[in-house]
């Protein structure tokens, strides 16, 4: 099993990590424990590490199983257990938070094929002295939390905030099945999982709490170590790169003592993924397909338009099949839509019929796709189509990818109908493909490049190949704002703005718009004059032009306009510039998603772009008003800050946020 298998964003992180290790053998369970086994996916180089240097192998469990007070050890990992390419460990869980589920309530899910945590390689080459803690810091290479003590051997000591996490109602039966077995469980946890202010974080022998630090991690990732006589944290030890970027990184501790700790702190230690040799190497592309160049690709399309045998006037888009690794695009099979005889219906019969899927359809719905099962026959084929595929291509699509007769899909134009613009449909659509592990390619008219579909954060964006590394390492920040341009005065200190987040964050930041003109497009300007990400959320509107030189991006149909606000999640935190009604609608969503814990809910910038005052003073007062009427949270107020100072704006974070 090779890194291949793991999801987008693990690669990119840079860490020598198992697959998800999974309950293979329940061995025992009594009132106190759970004993059983776990078997991991390991990649070759793991593989090596577990035979020659099993000592610095570490068992990290779940977050949302140990953000449930259950404690998961490990027996010592070594090449004992070691079949082929997984190993077979023995675990133990308990309860030991109370207030939180006990053994009782989760027995049942501790089964076979359960997730419980992965392996970690921790390369003793990549683990940091004081001396490159305290110089990654000052890079703004990592942002520990302001409480940290840094020792001499470079290992640091964490003080957790003055919260303690409980639940917001008892958990049920079916709740705890999703959150443990669902791909978003941790997210459900969230909506669960409320925190509170107490004057000091207190644990009574024996007893446990769960509270929050604030950690941001890019090439770095933090080893929390167990047996600290001032706290232990449970075996969720790893925080890793890319990952680990909030104000709640949760912290499981426990108080193994018969007296009780004040104010708890963790010891941990830092390593750099980058400079291990041993990291994790990413890959341009998961399935080992190479992609074809850009040029090439339009070369092919002239073929295609030139190509007519088709039996179906209107859907004159044939498409072409090659055999995976053939790097020649010059001589294509090349398959035509329409049933086996000319289709005689009206081309106003068509346009209606095409969208009727049932039997009673007075179109056939022959396409191209039915026709490639018996046509491949050398193992996975690429596909290159006209326009992206409709209901009956896609089903035909998904049925070779199960028979493994298909690796990757290009396409040149998003929709016939709506030019370079997705519906709904065909974002579901894309997101199945990548659990199909079908590789998606658009060859852009919009940005006049080849573009990779990727996933982050469960949205699904088109990526430059070169920025793909990027685009996942990159923590990004929502840009919102106008149509209209600034005043000279206005860019200047929009540039000026975004020169202090590089300064504080470090160069691994970028920005996401919505693709328009005016503010949005200065702003990636401004973006790409500085080195950093630039991407947009593209919207089939007609009041402004698209800004399409950007490094990732997505389109959307405008039938899907509250959807497109989702995709702006993947972004840390959001920048509101002078906007219009746009932007007072983002706002609203943006803070009604806090209020859902939807969002973290981080400092949200009302940024006087022109600086001339006054700008933002309706939402501030209307805020108070609500407030006021016990219509909102306080908490939403202290959220909002409104300056045109960029100073500000980065106090802000490192005063809020408690970074060091």
């Amino acid at each position: 099993m090779d890194q291949k298998s793991l999801k987008d964003n693990h690669i990119f992180r840079g860490l020598l990590q198992s697959n998800d290790g999974i309950i293979t053998k329940v061995n025992d369970s009594n009132s106190k424990t759970i004993a059983f086994e776990t078997t991991f996916g390991l990649s070759d180089p793991l593989n090596q590490r577990l035979k020659h240097q099993p000592e610095h192998i570490v068992f990290s469990e779940r977050s949302r199983i140990a953000r449930l007070g259950v404690q998961i050890k490990s027996e010592p990992p070594s090449a004992d257990g070691l079949e082929g390419d997984t190993v077979t460990l023995k675990l133990v869980a308990s309860s030991v938070i109370p207030g939180y589920p006990g053994l009782n309530e989760i027995r049942d899910f501790f089964t076979l094929g359960m997730p419980v945590g992965r392996l970690v390689f921790c390369d003793p080459e990549a683990l940091l002295t004081s001396d490159e803690v305290l110089a990654a810091i000052k890079r703004s290479e990592l942002k520990l939390p302001a409480s940290t003590t840094i020792s001499a051997d470079g290992s640091i000591v964490i003080a957790p905030h003055k919260v303690v996490c409980d639940l917001r109602e008892p958990l049920d039966r079916d709740t705890l099945g999703r959150i443990l077995l669902r791909e978003d469980g941790r997210e459900l946890l969230n909506r669960y999982q409320i925190q509170k202010d107490v004057p000091a974080v207190t644990i009574d022998g024996g007893e446990g709490v769960i509270t929050t630090c604030s950690m941001y991690l890019n090439e770095h990732y933090v080893v929390l170590q167990s047996g600290f006589e001032l706290g232990r944290n449970l075996p969720a030890t790893v925080l890793d790169p890319i990952k680990t970027r909030g104000i709640r990184i949760y912290l499981e501790i426990v108080n193994q003592t018969q007296h009780p700790i004040v104010n708890p702190l963790i010891s941990a230690k830092v390593y750099c993924a980058a400079k291990s040799k041993n990291s994790a190497k990413v890959k341009k592309f998961a399935n080992g397909h190479t992609h074809y160049a850009y040029d090439e690709l339009r070369n092919l399309e002239k073929q295609l338009d030139n190509f007519k045998h088709s039996t179906c006037h209107f859907l004159e888009k044939p498409i072409a099949v090659f055999n995976n690794g053939d790097n020649r695009l010059s001589n294509p099979q090349i398959f035509s839509n329409g049933p086996g005889t000319a289709c005689e219906v009206t081309k106003a019969m068509c346009a209606v019929a095409r969208r009727d899927y049932s039997s009673k359809s007075d179109c056939s719905h022959v396409y191209a796709t039915s026709k490639l099962d018996a046509a491949i026959k050398n193992g996975p084929a690429v596909l290159v189509m006209k326009y992206f595929p409709n209901l009956i291509e896609h089903r035909d699509i998904i049925n070779l990818a199960c028979e493994r007769k298909l690796d990757a899909l290009y396409f040149f134009e998003p929709s016939c109908e709506s030019g370079p613009f997705l519906s709904q449909l065909d974002h579901n659509r894309l997101q199945e493909y990548h659990a199909f592990g079908i590789e998606v390619y658009w060859i852009s008219g919009l940005s006049s490049s080849l573009m990779v579909h990727t996933m982050r954060d469960g949205k699904g964006y088109f990526v430059l190949p070169e920025r793909q590394a990027d685009f996942h390492k990159s923590m990004l920040f929502a840009f919102y704002g106008s149509n209209i341009r600034l005043s000279n005065e206005g860019e200047t200190r929009l540039g000026k703005l975004m020169d202090a987040l590089i300064e504080f964050w470090g160069q691994h930041i970028g920005i996401v718009t919505g693709g328009g003109s005016g503010v949005m497009e200065q702003a990636n300007l401004l973006a790409r004059e500085r080195g950093i990400l630039s991407g947009a959320n593209f919207l089939d509107i007609t009041d402004q032009s698209m800004t399409t030189d950007v490094d990732f991006c997505q389109v959307f149909q405008a039938t899907c306009r509250h959807s497109r606000q989702k995709w702006f999640e993947v972004a840390s935190f959001p920048i509101f510039n002078i906007g219009g009604l746009g932007s007072l609608e983002e706002l609203g969503i943006t803070l009604c998603n806090m209020k859902l814990n939807i969002l973290e809910p981080v400092p949200v910038i009302l940024f006087d772009t022109e600086g001339k005052g006054g700008f933002w003073s309706g939402i501030e007062n209307q805020l108070d008003e609500m407030i006021d009427r016990g219509r909102v949270p306080t908490w939403i107020k202290e959220n909002i800050v409104i300056t045109d100072d960029p100073k500000v704006v980065i106090n802000v974070y490192r005063n809020r946020l408690q970074l060091f």
